[in-house]
């Protein structure tokens, strides 16, 4: 193999796996957990006008 050769693997395997660490962030902030507002004593008040 030529240094060409791996650095090219190299840098698609870090597009890759770069790829796949988005994907799987952004999976995990739009989970519902993450956006419950009922976490523990802690009292959320809705100031939003109608």
């Amino acid at each position: 193999m030529s240094a060409y050769s791996t650095l090219r693997s190299l840098a698609f395997m870090s597009v890759i796996t770069c790829g796949l660490i988005t994907a799987g962030w952004n999976g995990a902030r739009n989970l519902g957990w993450s956006h419950d507002q009922d976490r523990g004593d802690v009292i959320w008040v809705n100031t939003d006008h109608r």
